[in-house]
């Protein structure tokens, strides 16, 4: 069987991604104990929040230029600004330097999702090979923050600085930068241009005079977005207050805190490589029970762990293993419905990357207040508020999510019925 070189450029480049975005909040438990940079909780916050804000201008940004630029030229401009961004916030020592750093990496971060699935969407005309590869790049995201958790973890534990250990990404993005430059340099321009000519035959039918627009009329793409808005306050639960949540109400150290939320984000990883073969299996019914019975799971993990302490066991023993099953849990939810969504409507009028985009964009708006409260709703190390928040977004995804599966599904065989 050949190697599929494209597929796993593709995964490199959404797993260094991830590595980087994740890159900041590993060590931020150090920086703010640095007496260089003169960053406290409040400093803290309001970097996330403005981080929200720039990840919430990039996805909209990404909706209005991916599909036109094309993947791999966004791709070139992430790996660039990436590379940048590191290498200027890691020799720099005044924190407002160090938090526009992570403002223009946030940036890059937040369109790389959008490019990948423009490339996909215009490289593999089989819907079968679409969600293999939308699976796969998905959990490259996992492996990537997992990755960068416990590789920045153990430098921390083996008494690096913070600087030294953020210093090996750096050369990394600056080679997958020139990687996607020859790619594209080598024929993805004219790829990225549209769908190949077996595509534009296979797809055809359904592009002529359509606007991508009226989709936000419809039902089913708010029951989809709210989920996928709400279920996106757990990426930034496990990039920025897992490792916090863990040193301050379970006592482990910064680089142990560090390494057991990469140990939860791998679980995500799992979900997405394991678990997801086994959800692709079942039929589209089936499908629906799955990701129902996930948001479930999802929404007794998070109680348990917000409801410690009248709790009739001990649940600090439970810690790593809840946050790793809620990691594994929530993973095919918050990545494939909404991305088959998104392909689903976004082929009739080649704007995949645009709806896409749209659904990251409601996600960063929402997490712009969410962070915000969430770290003054945590300064003082209680995290249980925080937490029912994450059970109460549970619960709305757990009715709407598969309620917009069903009703996608029951169309979808009237459909056929008609013809």
């Amino acid at each position: 069987m050949a190697v599929d070189w494209l597929s796993w450029l593709l995964f490199l480049c959404v797993l260094i991604n991830q590595t980087g975005r994740v890159m900041i909040p590993s060590v931020m438990t150090k920086v703010m104990k640095d007496p260089e940079m003169s960053i406290d909780a409040d400093t803290r916050g309001a970097m996330l929040a403005g981080v929200s804000m720039v990840c919430l201008a990039g996805k909209f940004l990404g909706a209005a230029i991916t599909d036109k630029l094309g993947g791999w030229m966004i791709l070139i401009a992430v790996f660039s600004a990436f590379a940048a961004s590191s290498g200027y916030l890691i020799i720099s020592k005044d924190a407002e330097v160090f938090g526009a750093m992570w403002l223009v990496n946030s940036l890059a971060y937040t369109v790389t999702w959008g490019a990948a699935c423009q490339v996909i969407s215009v490289s593999y005309t089989d819907e079968k090979d679409r969600a293999a590869q939308l699976a796969k790049s998905a959990s490259a995201s996992r492996f990537g923050a997992t990755m960068g958790s416990l590789l920045f973890g153990q430098l921390l534990n083996m008494g690096y600085h913070w600087r030294s250990a953020l210093m090996p990404i750096v050369p990394v993005q600056a080679l997958l930068a020139l990687v996607c430059f020859f790619k594209w340099a080598g024929g993805a321009k004219a790829a990225d241009k549209g769908p190949t000519k077996a595509a534009a035959k296979a797809d055809a039918k359904p592009t002529s005079g359509k606007s991508p627009w009226g989709n936000l009329l419809k039902l089913d793409f708010w029951l989809m977005f709210v989920s996928k808005v709400l279920i996106f306050t757990y990426t930034q639960f496990f990039m920025n207050f897992m490792a916090p949540l863990l040193s301050s109400a379970y006592g482990f150290s910064d680089g142990t805190a560090t390494q057991s939320a990469g140990v939860a984000q791998f679980a995500s990883a799992i979900g997405l490589v394991v678990v997801g073969k086994l959800y692709k299996s079942f039929s589209p019914k089936g499908q629906i029970a799955f990701i129902a019975l996930e948001l479930l799971v999802s929404l007794v993990a998070t109680l348990t762990l917000a409801l410690k302490e009248v709790m009739p066991f001990d649940v600090a023993p439970l810690a790593v293993p809840l946050l790793s099953l809620w990691g594994l849990a929530y993973a095919i939810p918050f990545y494939l419905p909404p991305g088959e969504f998104a392909f689903a409507i976004g082929s009739e009028t080649a704007s995949t990357a645009l709806f896409t985009n749209l659904f990251d964009a409601g996600g960063f708006m929402f997490c712009t207040f969410w962070n915000k409260w969430a770290s003054r709703s945590t300064k003082q190390g209680d995290f249980s508020e925080v937490l029912l928040s994450q059970a109460a977004f549970a619960a709305v995804a757990l009715v709407c999510m598969p309620l917009c599966m069903y009703r996608q599904t029951s169309a979808a065989e009237q459909a056929k019925k008609a013809a």
